[in-house]
């Protein structure tokens, strides 16, 4: 039995390697180009995400099915060792590239097609600064008041806190909502309202957030909020997660 070993010194070229290279390049481009056109104006979200985005993720696919057969002929030839270690690197990147856009399609369709949470539909906070939250469509706002919320995750109720001043929450939540990466877009202790910004890392998808801070006749301070995104018409559970995280962070 012939003894297993890659040559270092084999001139034979393994051309497999060189394509997952420019097919990982070109998927790695378009990507850029999605974000970057998204994120600068210049396209669509429509554009950037069904069809820039799409399209890379069918060529990392590609991209990764040649890198695994390239790993495979590379040891059955004997090639190179840089031939299979450039085609494991290969292999990394667009497996990342995958596992990452896959996670998303199910976090999408695990959540329901909502994009706007609030802890009170009856009585719905309406945002200071970017209004068109306050226009609801009413077959948008329908599945939201009364379908969205009873699904998991989205059974959210104001939270009730007692032994604390709204004065202290307040100033508490301008702390909070900063730590966790939002932007405070406007604030007003005697409304009991703050406003913030959230932008995603990679398209900068913006979400609002808008909280409520109240003082009841017993001096317990209750605090309803509304997490609403603005582009899309599912944020994949994000608003939801949001207001638990808040929620979370303000009850210690």
């Amino acid at each position: 039995m012939n003894s297993f070993k890659f040559n270092r010194y084999d001139e034979g070229k393994n051309y497999l390697v060189t394509f997952t290279f420019i097919i990982t390049c070109m998927t790695l481009l378009i990507l850029f180009f999605a974000v970057c056109g998204y994120r600068y104006s210049f396209f669509s979200v429509g554009y950037s995400l069904l069809f820039l985005t799409k399209y890379a993720v069918y060529l990392s696919i590609f991209a990764l099915a040649l890198a695994l057969v390239s790993i495979g002929y590379s040891i059955k030839h004997y090639k190179k060792f840089t031939n299979i270690l450039t085609s494991i690197s290969l292999l990394v990147i667009n497996l990342t590239i995958v596992s990452f856009f896959y996670t998303k399609i199910l976090d999408m369709r695990s959540n329901p097609m909502i994009n706007d949470i609030s802890t009170d539909y009856n009585d719905l906070l309406e945002f200071k600064l970017y209004k068109d939250h306050n226009f609801l469509e009413d077959e948008h706002f329908l599945i939201q008041r009364f379908g969205g919320f009873k699904l998991p995750n989205y059974n959210i109720e104001p939270l009730l806190l007692s032994g604390v001043s709204k004065e202290n929450i307040f100033n508490k939540s301008l702390i909070i909502l900063k730590n966790m990466g939002l932007e405070i877009t406007y604030q007003n202790i005697d409304e009991g309202l703050i406003e913030a910004l959230e932008k995603s890392f990679w398209y900068g998808f913006e979400d609002d957030m808008i909280i409520r801070i109240e003082e009841l006749i017993s001096n317990d301070i209750i605090i309803n909020v509304r997490s609403a995104s603005r582009t899309g018409r599912s944020d994949f559970g994000k608003n939801s997660e949001r207001i638990k995280s808040y929620f979370t962070l303000i009850s210690k």
